[in-house]
This record gives C-alpha cells, structure tokens and sequence, in this order.
C-alpha cells in the first residue's frame, strides 16, 4: 500500500525547503497545503509568537468521533547548515552534497506520516482520530512543543517519529537536561604593570573546573561545559569569562543533586578569589521511563510483529518532543525512522526505512 516513489518525492521536496529554528514559515505553509488535500482540519497554533519565530506548530486532525485519540508528531526544524539543501539519490540511500546537512531529522519522520494518512485515505482504513503535530524549534531547545497545549487535543497515547537508527528501535528512557550561562567575574587590571591588582576570570573559573564533574559521571549521567568566552586584550587581565554548561541524566534526583553540587563549587572558588558568580542554568526539560510492559510498547511491538520488523527498546542521551509531552501526562514513544549521521554534513536516510517506517504507522492506525 505504501507508494515509495511518493513518500521519495515528498521527502525530497520538504528537504530542499530550508526550515532553521524558528524560520520554519515555508515548510508550515507546504504542510498545512498538503493536510488540507488529504482532508485534515488544520489548525496553527501562537507557537511561534510565543518564541518569536514566524510559523507556529501545524496541527492536523483526522476525525473519527468516539475513537481513542492518537498523536503522531515530528518536528519541522533543521540544524545549520541548512540555507540551501541539495539531495542526492544513490541507489537505495538519500545523502547530502556534502555542503548542508540532509535534514532526515526530522523531515524523514514527517514524509512517514504523511505517507502513512495518504494511504488510509486511499484505502478507506478505519481508524482512530488521528492528531498530526508538526512542531517548531525542537532543536533549540523543544520550544514547540512546550508551546504546545496538548491537552486541548486530549491524546491518549503518542509516537514521536525523531530518532536514529533502523525502524522497530523505540526510545522508552530519556534524560532529564539542565543547561545555561555560568559567568565569573573577577576584576580588570593592566597585565604587564599591575596583574596583582586585577582578579584573573579565567584562573578563577580553572580551578572550579577542576573540582566539578564534567563527562560522563555514570551510565545514566553526563556534564559538560561546552563553550567559553572571556577577555578582550591580551595585556588585560581577564575581566569575565562566561561558560555554557549542561547535564543530563536519567535519574531526575541525580540531576539536581549534581547542578547543587556544580554550582556550591563555583560559589566557593569565587568567594576563594574575591571574584563574583551569575548562573542561569536550570532544568529545561523533564526526563521520561515507559515501561516495557506498558500497553503502548506492546501496541508497538504488534505493529512490528506484523510486518517482520524487529524491536528493541533502548535508552537516549538526548531529548525530544516526546519527553515534554510525557512531562505533560500523555504517554508517548520516541520511534527511530532511520536517519543517520544527524547533525552533520554526512546525514543520510535509507529509502527502504522509512517505506518500513510508514508501513509500521499503518499498523499502529489499524490497531487502534
């Protein structure tokens, strides 16, 4: 039933669309024409004013009164490079020009599901009511999602189609993030005539980075700082310094216990040097466990049990949509839809992923 050289076609056509966070107005208008021919009522939410942006989420609904609900969301927005995106098809493989990045992440899972509602259209599927999300600024932070008021849609359960590997992997554990600005502020003074007099940032700011934890802290944890920025002149002695930090873990006490930890360090080792400390790093969103034996997983599994695909739950170090709306009660799964190499100017998609992935969806719609 699936239409390969269809889901191709479209694929291909939303990639080539440059679509950066919060800049995603031309991808929004290309999705909510195409929803709009399959018969969807479409609906724009305020996302992007409320994030400054200038397209919201794209929220499609295909009835079905009485039904249970069933979200199906994937996010329209892609990492830089992304200005100008040229395609290559070799053989079963869709790969960049080597200039930009491919942007399967996220438009691989956003051409499944629309596959997926052309071809229950064209069949006559029965279905549950379906609610299709096509969020923006996943990337910089889950800002559609946040944004997004779920709970007027009233989901029952959801499948997130955001990330990598071979369709039948399913994400059922993903952290809990912090990330923000540190700034140490010491004091300025002439580096040749007079460094006794200045309190050097950056001195400050290594000793605290040798007391903290940075990599990976355990197997469900991790801290990093990731850029640095300070001084002005080399015959200066460093004034300020800021540090973007971040941590991750599965464990929601672990987290805070180490952002405590973190920040007493800092506070200590400036009080140490007479400097000052500003953070605003604080926990962006909440981390999710589905349970194996959750009703969700085994609706999963059927899906892929039918068509021969083989599961696997796994655990992620990133976050996606699907954490913030788990945080927001609605049970939902994080599917991979087979982009690789993401976030860089090797990403690829197989074609035979994400034909299986839209068959999978299929099932997913006929078994509820």
């Amino acid at each position: 039933m699936i239409n390969e050289q269809r889901l191709v076609e479209n694929f291909l056509d939303m990639v080539k669309i440059s679509s950066p966070s919060l800049k995603e107005r031309e991808v929004g208008d290309y999705l909510i024409n195409v929803l709009r021919e399959l018969g969807l009522e479409v609906i724009e939410d305020n996302a992007g004013k409320m994030n400054n942006g200038n397209c919201g989420n794209i929220i499609g609904i295909l009835k079905s009164p009485g039904k249970k609900k069933v979200l199906f969301s994937a996010h329209m927005d892609t990492v830089s490079p992304c200005d100008k995106i040229t395609p290559i098809v070799e053989g079963r493989v869709i790969k960049t020009d080597g200039t930009s990045v491919l942007g399967g992440d996220d438009k691989g899972g956003i051409a499944s599901i629309i596959e997926m509602l052309r071809v229950i259209k064209e069949n006559n599927i029965e279905h549950p009511e379906i609610i299709v999300v096509f969020s923006i600024a996943e990337e910089i932070g889950l800002l559609g999602a946040k944004s997004f008021e779920i709970e007027k849609y009233q989901p029952d359960c959801g499948f997130i189609l955001d990330s990598s590997g071979k369709p039948g992997v399913a994400i059922v554990k993903a952290p809990y993030a912090a990330k923000g600005k540190i700034t140490i502020i010491g004091k300025p003074a002439h580096a040749g005539i007079s460094p006794e007099n200045g309190i050097n940032a950056l001195t400050v700011a290594a000793h605290a980075i040798t007391k903290i934890k940075l990599g990976r802290i355990d197997k469900e944890t991790t801290s990093n700082i990731g850029t640095v920025k300070g001084g002005s002149a080399v015959n200066i002695v460093m004034p300020s310094i800021e540090m973007m930090y971040e941590a991750r873990s599965l464990s929601g006490d672990t987290l805070k216990n180490l952002l405590a930890e973190t920040m007493e360090i800092f506070e200590s080792t400036v009080k140490e040097f007479g400097a000052e400390f500003k953070s605003d790093v604080e926990i962006g969103y909440d981390g999710f466990i589905i349970s194996e034996d959750s009703p969700l997983i085994a609706e999963f599994k059927r899906a892929c049990d039918k068509l021969g695909v083989e599961v696997k739950t796994l655990p992620s170090g990133g976050g996606s949509d699907t954490n913030v709306y788990n945080s927001k009660g609605v049970p939902c799964l994080n599917l991979a839809v087979g982009m690789s190499k993401v976030h860089t100017t090797e990403e690829f998609i197989v074609i035979d992923d994400m034909v299986d992935m839209a068959k999978i969806l299929v099932e997913i719609v006929k078994g509820n």
